[in-house]
């Protein structure tokens, strides 16, 4: 006998205008993806505040990340599972209260005599729990809000709400970090957190795959938390422990060997927590080797380029924020235009197009750092790549999820949103530490050439440049040397601009491999248009190529 379920339609509980519904979410992503630009403009005067280390710094960014990657998949399907708008709301909630913690976390970190950046840490971690419940839930309320016809122009605008928190996240940071304390930059999250809840809860309808068989997997929950923790934190903490090291080596190891027991699991089980048969999808597997591979390029430069224009340049948040401000700006206005665009003539060679504009984007910039660099003969580049970025992110997310079943969105979404989490893992553990390891070479080789200097001291000079803290050089340096300050400020900087070149033109070839990757993606069939709000259930339909 036929399960009545198996021709149920996964949309929403009654039909809303789907626009409304994409404006609520994105604003409430929005806050998410605000919260985390400002962060990393603010890490410089959260450092001066908390007295932290370069180390404290990282792990205050790459905190929030663990918890968002390891959760991110589960909470996918889980959404599925108990309905996307309640996670949706619940996730929201938890990112707000943590907020509130972060902003308090030096009161926190005195009441529990812990060190403030132990506290704030913690606090992150919350964060990260709170974004990875909202996060896949907002793609898969766009994919059963919209009909495929119309999805890509709705990622489009969904990418711009990404670019416009990469705009403004500078910008407001960098104003609140040199006006006020540190900590406003988590506090603002709060009244929007609570107008995003009300509004969600107002507009949004629920949603939930109508097969699931209402029961968690809780085997696959944890063999997949377990095994992308072992691989992130594996990434982590990678350049300090040594890349040929046995912790970072057992951690790598530890990680696969997990995931091949998951999906062992996940194909003996009726209803699992990943549905395996996604990757069947063409376009969705390519767009996850995709994301992978350009997220390491662009996030990963992200870090190096703050460090470099505040630590070495001098330049203030809200001037580093400006800086790069024009790239974020350009991906707003073209990611809307690529999604409509992507709708009418399909994704691939928008796609090749976005790619070659980001690694030739990457390129320039670095031809452009030096030790002299400003804003203008950076804007070029940073409007190329930002083109690049807006021609990528949302032709490629519409493509990964154009021809994903409805009812498994949740799913589908958690696995793009964690392959583009871990390459922007990848991207700041792995250049990161390249950066890291040749500014501690380069700074050795320039400073043992200063005349008259102290071998020790400019050995620990080297060292301090190594971990990023060249606001500490003037209190190790003697009065006996303070005439030689000038010069070792000049010397930071021409190493600076080495270890970028370095580390820049890694990122661009990673991101030219993703170009690669693109041409596998293949334009799908145009699907009959639907009303707005009638979302059919339906399998995937083949691919052709142009």
């Amino acid at each position: 006998m036929t399960d009545p379920r198996a021709h149920a339609v996964a949309q929403p509980e009654e039909e809303r205008n789907p626009w409304l519904i994409l404006l609520v979410l994105c604003a409430a992503i929005f806050m998410l993806l605000l919260d985390t630009t400002i962060v990393n403009v603010a890490q410089q005067k959260i450092k001066e505040g908390l007295q932290a280390d370069l180390s404290q710094i990282q792990w205050i960014l790459d905190s929030y990340i663990l918890a968002f990657a390891v959760l991110i998949l589960s909470f996918g399907r889980i959404g599925d599972i108990y309905g996307r708008k309640k996670m949706f709301v619940v996730g929201m909630a938890v990112f707000t209260a943590a907020s509130g913690l972060c902003g308090i976390s030096s009161w926190v970190a005195g009441l529990l005599g812990i060190p403030g950046a132990t506290a704030l840490i913690a606090a992150r971690v919350l964060q990260g729990i709170g974004g990875a419940l909202m996060m896949p839930q907002t793609l898969s309320l766009i994919t059963v809000a919209f009909p495929p016809q119309k999805r890509g122009a709705a990622m489009g605008v969904w990418g711009s709400v990404v670019a416009l928190g990469a705009v403004l996240g500078p910008l407001v940071g960098g104003y609140i970090v040199t006006h006020y304390p540190w900590e406003w930059v988590f506090l603002i999250n709060i009244p929007v957190g609570i107008v995003a809840i009300l509004a969600t809860l107002a507009i949004v309808p629920e949603s939930r795959d109508p097969l699931a068989s209402g029961r968690l997997d809780w085997g696959g929950l944890l063999l997949s938390a377990a095994a992308i923790f072992a691989l992130v934190f594996g990434l982590i903490e990678g350049p300090k422990f040594g890349w040929a090291s046995p912790q970072t080596l057992g951690l790598l190891a530890l990680s696969a060997v997990l995931f091949v027991v998951f999906v062992w699991w996940e194909r003996r089980r009726d209803d699992p927590m990943v549905k395996l048969e996604l990757f069947g999808i063409r376009n969705f597997s390519v767009a996850n080797a995709i994301s992978i591979a350009v997220s390491f390029g662009m996030f990963g430069i992200f870090f190096p380029m703050t460090v470099f224009l505040q630590g070495a340049l001098g330049m203030t948040p809200l001037e580093a924020g400006l800086t790069m401000m024009p790239m974020s700006l350009t991906l707003m206005v073209v990611a809307p235009i690529s999604g409509r665009l992507s709708d009418r003539i399909g994704a691939r060679w928008i796609l090749i197009t976005g790619l070659t504009c980001v690694t030739l984007g990457i390129v320039l910039i670095t031809t452009q750092v030096s030790t002299t660099t400003t804003w203008r003969p950076l804007l070029p580049a940073l409007l190329i790549t930002g083109a690049g970025m807006g021609m990528t992110f949302a032709p490629m997310t519409a493509a990964a999820m154009s021809q994903v079943p409805p009812r498994i969105a949740g799913s589908a979404s958690g696995i793009l949103n964690t392959s583009r989490n871990i390459g922007q893992l990848l991207g700041i553990a792995v250049l990161g530490s390249v950066l890291q390891s040749r500014l501690g070479t380069h700074a050795g080789e320039e400073l043992a050439a200063l005349p008259g200097g102290d071998r020790v001291l400019l050995g620990e000079i080297a060292g301090l440049i190594r971990d990023g803290r060249m606001e500490v050089i003037p209190a190790v340096v003697p009065d006996g040397m303070r005439d030689q300050l000038p010069a070792i400020f000049e010397t930071v900087k021409g190493v600076f601009v080495q270890a970028m070149h370095e580390t820049f033109y890694l990122a661009a070839f990673i991101c030219l491999i993703a170009l690669g990757i693109s041409f596998l993606m293949r334009n799908p069939q145009r699907q009959p248009a639907q009303a707005p709000g009638h979302v059919r259930e339906a399998t995937p339909r083949p691919a052709v190529a142009d």
